[in-house]
């Protein structure tokens, strides 16, 4: 008795393999607008910080004045620029795991170049708290005294958070339009009710 074999069919020669189809973009709903709408605020606020650091540089290292007035200057104290990195931080932080699992996965493979730039701002961040956590160490051990950090004993320390400050921003930037979060600031549409059906009323009424 003589069997034979079936071979699957192959494709013609010349037709190209079917493509894959790309997944829909990330639907808005309330968690992911509650979460693109606080990013937009730490946006906003890395933008202020920004542009007080460049008052500040323009003040002291291209018009040479003696000390900078920036438009906080009156709160201008080490334990101040702590609280506030590290606000910022912990903001960050948060919107990533705000986003959810399955959120952070789908952006971790579709939306990559926005998801390192997102990681990118956390790292660069973490040393900047990092380094302005050695500031209030020694501005406190002083008594007071200007701190010098960490790569500020060889780098200009106004130029220096200036730039890993921009560097932050840019970061940031390019993380919330990278991962689409501007199409996630609208909340979901609310789910439509079902409509009765003629017919459908309870009996006895």
């Amino acid at each position: 008795m003589s069997t034979t074999v079936t071979t699957p069919p192959t494709p013609a020669a010349g037709r190209p393999s079917p493509e894959p189809v790309p997944r829909p973009p990330l639907p808005p709903s309330p968690m992911r607008s509650l979460t693109a709408r606080f990013f937009l605020v730490l946006v906003c606020y890395q933008a202020f910080h920004q542009v007080e650091h460049a008052i500040e540089a323009v003040q002291l290292n291209i018009l040479h004045h003696r000390e900078a007035r920036t438009l906080i200057s009156g709160i201008d104290f080490e334990y101040v620029h702590f609280g506030a990195n590290a606000l910022l931080l912990y903001g960050l932080v948060a919107v990533v795991v705000g986003a959810g699992r399955s959120t952070r996965e789908r952006l971790r493979t579709e939306r990559r170049w926005g998801w390192y730039a997102m990681v990118a701002a956390l790292v660069v961040q973490s040393f900047h708290v990092f380094d302005h956590t050695v500031r209030l160490i020694e501005y406190l051990q002083s008594g007071g005294q200007p701190p010098e950090g960490t790569f500020t004993v060889w780098l200009n320390p106004v130029w220096f958070h200036f730039g890993i400050n921009l560097t932050v921003l840019v970061g940031m930037v390019c993380a919330f339009f990278g991962m689409g979060m501007q199409r996630c600031l609208r909340a979901a549409p609310p789910v439509p009710r079902a409509s009765a059906t003629p017919g459908s009323r309870t009996a006895g009424r």
